[in-house]
C-alpha cells in the first residue's frame, strides 16, 4: 500500500485508531497489517452505540405510542399480536433518528394495540415498512393524500412510433413529498409497485385531466434528454411521450389507513338510562 494512501486511511479513521498503543506492523513491502480491523471497527462503533442506547429507544417508543393513543379510551388499549409488535419494537428501534420510518412503526403498533381497528393489521406491514426507504416513506405518506399521480415514459422513436422508453415512471412528486432523489424517483415506485402498494394504470390509459402532464413534459430533466434524444442518430431521434397515472391498491390503502393515518379520536356512546327515559 502506498505509503501516502495509507496516511489519508489512518487520517480518516480517526486519531484514537493508535490510542491502545499496538502499531500496526509494517511488512517489506509497506503493507500495514492491522489497519483493516480498526478501520472494520471504526466502521461498526455507530452499531455499538445503538446497542447501549436500545433501552432508551425502548422508552422512547413508549412515549411515541403513549402520544398516539392518547384520544383512545384505556378501555379500548389491549396487548398487542407478538407477532406484529416484537419484530416492529425491534424495527423502530434501528431507525430512530429517522422521522418517517418511524412513525410508520409507531403508527403501526399503536393501531395494533387499538381494539376498534387492531383487525385492520396486517402481518406482512412490518416486513414492508422495513423494506421502504426513507424516500418511500415520503412517498407513500404523499400518497394518502391523493388518489392518482400522473407519470410519464419518455421514448425514443422513429417516424413510425417504433422505439423503447428511455425515461421510465417520471414523476413531479419527489420534490412534492421531499425526497431527497427528485430524479430517480423511478426506482421507488418500482420498489411500491413489488410491495403491492401501489400500480400503473393499465395501458394507453391517462388521466382526464391533460394539464397534469404538461409540468412533467417541460421539466428541465425531461427536456434535456428529450433534446438529446433529437440530436441522436437516426432514424431513432424522435422524442415521444406516454402519459400514464399511479394509483394505491387497496393493499396499498389499508396499508395507508394503518400505518399512516394519525390514530382518529374514537368515542364511545354512553349507554342509555332506560329508567330515566321512562319517566314523564
Amino acid at each position: 500500500m502506498d505509503k501516502e494512501i495509507a496516511k489519508e486511511v489512518v487520517k480518516e479513521i480517526g486519531k484514537d485508531v493508535y490510542s491502545d498503543g499496538v502499531k500496526p506492523v509494517v511488512k517489506p513491502s509497506g503493507e500495514l497489517v492491522g489497519l483493516v480491523p480498526r478501520a472494520i471497527k471504526a466502521a461498526l462503533s455507530p452499531l455499538e452505540k445503538w446497542i447501549l442506547k436500545r433501552e432508551y429507544n425502548v422508552e422512547e417508543t413508549k412515549k411515541l405510542l403513549e402520544k398516539k393513543l392518547e384520544n383512545v379510551p384505556p378501555e379500548l388499549i389491549e396487548e398487542p399480536e407478538p407477532h406484529i409488535a416484537v419484530p416492529a419494537i425491534q424495527y423502530i428501534s434501528y431507525c430512530m433518528d429517522n422521522a418517517e420510518l418511524r412513525d410508520m412503526y409507531a403508527n403501526l403498533l399503536a393501531n395494533s394495540m387499538n381494539k376498534v381497528v387492531k383487525n385492520g393489521v396486517h402481518p406482512g406491514f412490518v416486513e414492508i415498512i422495513k423494506q421502504l426507504s426513507p424516500d418511500e416513506a415520503k412517498i407513500m405518506k404523499y400518497f394518502s393524500h391523493t388518489d392518482t399521480i400522473p407519470i410519464i415514459d419518455l421514448k425514443r422513436e422513429n417516424e413510425k412510433g417504433e422505439g423503447i422508453a428511455v425515461i421510465k415512471n417520471f414523476s413531479s412528486i419527489g420534490k412534492d413529498a421531499g425526497c431527497e432523489d427528485v430524479i430517480g424517483i423511478g426506482k421507488s415506485f418500482d420498489n411500491l409497485i413489488r410491495l403491492g402498494l401501489i400500480k400503473r394504470a393499465d395501458a394507453f390509459r391517462s388521466l382526464v385531466q391533460k394539464d397534469r402532464y404538461t409540468p412533467l413534459k417541460e421539466h428541465p430533466f425531461i427536456k434535456t434528454n428529450a433534446d438529446r434524444i433529437k440530436n441522436g442518430p437516426e432514424p431513432y431521434n424522435v422524442p415521444n411521450y406516454t402519459e400514464s397515472y399511479l394509483f394505491l391498491t387497496d393493499f396499498g390503502k389499508s396499508f395507508c389507513n394503518i400505518c399512516i393515518d394519525t390514530i382518529k379520536v374514537i368515542t364511545i356512546p354512553l349507554p342509555l338510562d332506560l329508567n330515566n327515559n321512562n319517566q314523564g
